[in-house]
């Protein structure tokens, strides 16, 4: 390919012909080469159907900069495109899944795996949660889906606040669908990087409204690496120091950490540019102790399910004191998360967890309460020589 052009895939284009049939497929091409179009620019088909070669910027002459045009396969993929017609039925819609140089991005898991993860059973699976994630941005671009913030408390002065979690609520309390539902539908359908682009602008918009903030702002393991939207963030929030110092990423391991090289120096850009990094849900999931000592984060957030089973009355787990003890051994901030109950505050407090987040400390709310303290700088990246020596 000539230096300065791009290819854009539809890397869902299969599954969405074999859910829905061709005229549906069809319709998402067209969809898609009319808002390139739109964007001002001039394409032509590439090799293969849902492929198109970015040839040149009609509003400014000359070849796609790439770094400019780092968000668009976010902004065509957070779109619905309606087959109300086709699929008979009312406000049906489906996303596509757009690649900007789909070979060189770190594909954790690529949208078409549903076929070998879920095998006979893809089909419904796929088509029930692009329902479902179809749902979930349209509700978000009505106002029907808004961040609710909790705490991160010190356990001694319940008032200090470490920074306040977003995390997102559909604003009608009836809602049926919860996080649990959600999350592992935008995995599956490979929408997860497009939420998380739309909750950092979000985050980062807050934190420009209210100096006196701390926020985090949660996002998947797909989106942890600087092929895609994270670099025109990154080198915004380096600029903005102010805004950077006030901004914790935290990283959830839903997915597996399979490019663990390209997640390590997303970690170290972010550290660089002021953001603090933390890992979330320590000790369950894909976590490891070598994801850990790689990425280096200021804070590391326990499972709650640890803290739940130090309090168990019929099988209590007596691992979170020694689960804190090598956090605090790396050098990261340790956070107790699941804190529901007076008792789970004391037991996390003794076992070494003196910041803490749960319903005990407070409901995610549309209102922040508590008073903003400094962030701690991480300690992990003064002894990142140290640890890469002894991995090595």
């Amino acid at each position: 390919m000539p230096e300065g052009y791009h290819d854009v895939e539809i890397s869902n284009l299969a599954l969405i012909d074999a859910c829905w049939g061709a005229s549906v497929a069809d319709q998402v091409v067209d969809h898609i080469q009319m808002r390139l179009h739109h964007a001002g620019l001039r394409v032509t088909q590439g090799a293969g159907r849902g492929r198109f070669r970015l040839v040149c910027n009609m509003r400014r002459p000359g070849v796609v900069d790439h770094q400019s045009l780092a968000e668009l396969p976010y902004r065509l993929s957070a779109e619905p495109i309606s087959i109300e017609i086709a699929a008979n039925q009312q406000a049906a819609a489906v996303h596509a899944v757009v690649s900007w140089e789909g070979d060189n991005l770190p594909r954790y898991r690529a949208p078409r795996d549903i076929q070998i993860d879920h095998q006979e059973r893809w089909f419904a699976i796929y088509k029930s949660d692009m329902q479902i994630v179809a749902y979930l941005f349209r509700c978000m671009r009505e106002g029907r889906l808004t961040p609710h913030w909790q705490a991160v408390c010190d356990y001694r002065q319940p008032e200090q606040v470490l920074y306040h979690e977003g995390l997102m609520r559909f604003s009608d309390a009836s809602e049926a669908l919860a996080p649990d539902v959600v999350f592992p539908a935008l995995e599956r359908t490979g929408l997860a990087s497009t939420f998380d682009w739309l909750m950092v602008a979000h985050v980062i918009s807050e934190l420009e409204f209210d100096p006196k903030a701390t926020l985090g702002v949660n996002i998947s393991a797909t989106s942890a690496h600087l092929h895609g939207w994270w670099g025109s963030v990154l080198d915004d929030l380096t600029r903005r120091p102010a805004i950077a110092g006030r901004l914790v990423v935290e990283i959830t391991e839903t997915e597996p950490l399979t490019h663990i090289d390209d997640t390590a120096a997303f970690a170290r850009r972010l550290r660089a540019c002021g953001a603090a990094l933390a890992l979330d849900d320590f000790g369950s999931g894909y976590t490891s102790i070598r994801n850990l000592m790689q990425l280096m984060p200021a804070f590391v957030k326990t499972d709650g399910s640890f803290v739940n089973k130090v309090s168990s009355e019929h099988l209590p787990c007596y691992a979170l004191p020694h689960l804190i003890g090598l956090i605090k051994a790396l050098g990261g901030t340790v956070i107790v998360e699941g804190v529901e109950t007076p008792g789970m505050a004391d037991l996390a407090y003794v076992s070494g967890g003196v910041w803490q987040q749960g319903y005990y400390h407070g409901r995610p709310g549309l209102v922040r309460r508590g008073t903003s303290c400094a962030l701690p700088r991480a300690h992990f990246h003064e002894k990142e020589e140290p640890i890469r020596k002894w991995m090595n």
